[in-house]
């Protein structure tokens, strides 16, 4: 199997004193544990998360991704190089909130709702909400982690508060056009060209608006009609999940393969990677530290 870790920087070329070039000056001074750690170098600092996890050894998911890299290899006439190979830390958000709605067909008396569900906690990342990773939360255990390895998240609701405030523009943004483009279509005769034509763009905006609406809903598990001006997030918690991330390069391309703690393939953030540059230079940016 290939080697998967590689140094970015040899301490040599970076102009630092190697630690053999100390032991061999202070040979005499030194204990055979400080020479070990001197061989090593300093231990990666370790952090205390909220985290889950990995359910198979590293070197399983390791060989996999080998695998993999050989296969391509064998089918496209050339072997692939390996850029890197680690597993990272992602944040996630577990938040809670409620909601004003109706209460029976004749009735507006509003009364309170509640739920949760869970978001990626990145601004580079927006893959929409994830209620069924809330099941997990009785799993989650405080973890010492190599610091390099956890990728940090926002830490409150502010990330969720400003998608659903995006959220409300757009939909706004929507109702106007519509309703623009209604007052065109009821102002033209039923001969008028035009009119044909502003129908369809106005069955494109309802089904666009629709879309967009139950990609939110769907997430977070909310009934057709709510008010979002009513919409209160009340708190969240953050916490992280374990990926083990791997990028192939060969000639001008670059592929990128993830898998979850489970050790199946991910391809779902594998794709946000190859089409996701701010994903895909944070991301990078922690296997270079």
């Amino acid at each position: 199997m290939g080697q998967f870790y590689y140094q970015a920087f040899d301490r040599a070329e970076a102009g630092i004193l190697s630690p053999r070039w100390l032991m061999s000056y202070h040979q005499e001074r030194l204990e055979p544990e400080e020479i070990k750690r001197m061989e090593e170098g300093p231990a990666p600092e370790q952090i205390t998360v909220k985290a889950l996890s990995m359910l198979v050894p590293e070197s399983v998911v390791q060989q996999n991704a080998e695998k993999k890299r050989v296969k391509r290899g064998i089918l496209g006439g050339s072997e692939e190089r390996v850029v890197f190979g680690r597993t990272l830390y992602l944040p996630y958000l577990d938040f809670a909130y409620q909601y004003s709605t109706e209460k029976g067909f004749l009735s507006k008396q509003s009364v309170l709702s509640q739920g949760r569900s869970v978001f990626m906690a990145l601004r580079e990342v927006n893959m929409g909400f994830d209620p069924e990773l809330v099941s997990i939360a009785p799993q989650l255990a405080d973890l010492e982690i190599d610091a390099g390895s956890v990728v940090q998240g926002v830490d409150s609701t502010i990330l969720v508060s400003e998608r659903l405030d995006e959220l409300r523009g757009m939909l706004s943004d929507f109702d106007h056009q519509l309703q623009e483009l209604s007052k065109r279509y009821d102002s033209l005769t039923k001969t008028d060209r035009a009119r044909k034509e502003i129908k369809e763009n106005i069955d494109h905006l309802r089904k666009t608006r629709e879309t967009r609406w139950k990609m939110f809903a769907d997430g977070l598990k909310l009934p057709s009609k709510v008010d979002l001006e009513k919409f209160e997030l009340l708190e969240g918690n953050l916490f992280y999940m374990p990926y083990f991330v791997a990028r192939f390069s060969r000639g001008g391309e670059s592929r990128f393969l993830v898998w979850d703690r489970a050790g199946k393939e991910n391809e779902t953030i594998a794709e946000e990677l190859m089409k996701n540059g701010k994903f895909r230079d944070l991301i990078q940016s922690y296997v270079a530290g």
